[in-house]
């Protein structure tokens, strides 16, 4: 079981005081920290790393109360979610960014009111 969370400052009202996104992993034995200080940015970097490194080995995934007090406290008026999926585009499979909820496919953030592609996302997370 792996669990990840969102370090911020919950008393600051204004940006939320944001600082990481950490995951705990192998029975919460190791931990990986994300803390570039742009969200959108450790959310990917976070999702890529469960993808890449620990998807073989970790077969439980949860977040902390920390991730939904996060948005609780207002970071859901600075983040929209965003999905990616599989779309035919052009008659290719593709993977592209949708912003209508799916519970089976990965979630991103993106900044409030932006509907960026997945190429464009994946550029900002550079």
């Amino acid at each position: 079981m792996a669990v990840y969370g969102i370090n911020y400052d919950e008393g600051n009202e204004i940006d939320l005081g944001y600082e990481s996104v950490d995951i705990s992993y192998d029975s919460l034995k190791k931990k990986k920290i994300f803390n570039s200080g742009n969200f959108i940015k450790d959310w990917y970097d976070l999702v890529k790393f469960i993808i890449m490194e620990l998807g073989e080995t970790e077969s439980h995934f949860i977040g902390s109360s920390s991730t939904d007090h996060f948005f609780m406290d207002g970071a859901d008026k600075l983040y929209d979610e965003a999905y990616l999926i599989d779309a035919t585009v052009d008659g290719e499979t593709k993977s592209v960014l949708s912003y209508e909820y799916d519970e089976d496919t990965i979630k991103f953030y993106v900044p409030i009111g932006t509907r960026p592609t997945w190429g464009e996302l994946k550029e900002m997370c550079k």
